[in-house]
């Protein structure tokens, strides 16, 4: 791509939060309610609407495996694609094989099978997750990193306050249909999304820089320079231990995927009340990143890890006392978890890219990411395993997780003094 394609510009007064961004973060930023709006509310329906078809506890579980599975596959050779194709053309290709395709198989799906099938599609998205990072971040100064990351994060929350009206309609018209409409209007949407975003976003720096490089390297050599990368990883200090803290989170939030089964089928909480749980989520996030965040900015990001995980392990362990029906309760408690989920996405991202190197960078976040889905392949068929028995037990392993969580950030926080002291 040429990068000589005229500057986007907004009409009217910029944005302030947007003030100071390179192109690619403010554009990408500017597109992302266009994808939050339908992604948030189907990935909060999902359970109950694979459910509204007739699927089990362990069927749902057993399809988050095959994802992560089938992802573990497509991360392993994220690195080399994006590296070869560019960042930007990467997210395109990708976005429309892993969220336009499966959002209309989605919409028909009445198997198991069916589900499988946009399973495997969406798992493509693990591509993408690398370039559109990369697109996002690469050209941003590191201390805006956190802020950029905070930005993606509110939208995606804010646009979760869509999901009260669909309720609505969920009671008027029932999960499926109301569905079934939505996914088809989502898989519209989303390609409008992609080809706009794609139309006013350019090629990274670095992205420029490794095409040249992988361009004349053959498929086996690109793959082999990056394991060579990988390899080096343990020579970047602090990088193991963000692996790690990076690797738990993602296994708690697979097994807290079944949170809106457990409030409507064990703490009897109808559809419509846990329509409102993301509306509650999105003002908690208001309220952190307008108040919470620049505090914990001045903050070493080792410290905010801590306070983001003593957060964590709060509202895991007070989920397990919401009282059957006390509405009141459970949305503060899930208002909780929510802020906590928000500032641990925040400072995790921001605190891994801190330690790559700017050099291999897309090798060494793809390598991240894929030993992340390896380790939690199991984790989406351990939950409807462990769910279909005992759905308090479940969550009680989740707790004792989001202990281990802050364990692990206190001893990166420690790390991290120690490097700078």
């Amino acid at each position: 791509m040429s990068t000589s394609t005229p500057e986007y510009k907004s009409r009217g007064v910029q944005l302030r939060a947007l003030a100071g961004l390179p192109r690619n973060a403010r554009n990408a930023i500017l597109m992302e309610p266009l994808w939050a709006i339908f992604g948030t509310v189907v990935i909060y329906y999902a359970p109950l609407y694979m459910r509204s078809v007739g699927l089990s506890s362990t069927e749902i579980g057993l399809l988050g495996s095959i994802t992560l599975a089938l992802s573990f596959f497509f991360q392993a050779v994220a690195a080399p694609v994006t590296n070869r194709l560019g960042r930007k053309r990467t997210t395109l290709i990708g976005d429309l094989i892993s969220w336009t395709i499966p959002m209309f198989v989605w919409a028909t799906a009445n198997s198991f099978a069916a589900f499988a099938v946009a399973a495997a599609l969406s798992a493509v998205g693990r591509i993408v997750a690398l370039s559109w990072s990369l697109l996002l971040i690469e050209d941003v100064e590191e201390r805006q990193r956190a802020r950029v990351f905070g930005i993606i994060n509110l939208i995606v929350t804010v646009c979760g306050l869509l999901t009260p009206l669909v309720g609505l309609i969920i009671a008027q018209h029932g999960v499926t249909a109301t569905m079934r409409a939505y996914y088809i209007a989502g898989g519209i949407g989303m390609t409008v999304m992609f080809l706009w975003r794609n139309a006013i976003t350019q090629e990274t720096q670095s992205g420029v820089a490794a095409m040249a490089q992988h361009r004349a390297l053959g498929v086996g050599q690109s793959l082999r320079h990056t394991v060579a990368m990988v390899a080096g990883m343990r020579g970047h200090p602090g990088l193991m231990g963000m692996t790690a803290f990076y690797l738990l989170t993602v296994f708690i939030e697979q097994l807290s995927l079944f949170q809106i089964l457990f409030l409507q089928e064990t703490l009897r909480f109808s559809a419509q009340t846990l329509s409102f749980v993301p509306l509650v989520g999105a003002f908690v996030t208001v309220l952190l990143y307008w108040v919470g965040l620049p505090q914990l900015t001045r903050m070493p990001l080792g410290r905010t890890l801590v306070i983001t995980r003593v957060v964590g392990l709060l509202g895991a362990t007070l989920l397990l006392f919401v009282p059957a029906g006390n509405v009141a309760v459970m949305l503060a408690v899930v208002g909780l978890l929510g802020g906590a989920t928000f500032l641990t996405q925040t400072y995790r991202d921001a605190a891994l890219f801190s330690r790559l190197p700017r050099e291999g960078t897309a090798d060494l976040y793809s390598a991240v990411q894929t030993l992340t889905l390896l380790c939690a392949i199991p984790a989406a068929a351990l939950a409807g395993a462990i769910f279909e028995i005992s759905p308090h037990g479940l969550f009680v392993l989740i707790a004792v997780l989001s202990g281990l969580l802050l364990v692990l950030a206190l001893w990166l926080s420690r790390r991290e003094s120690e490097s700078t002291g």
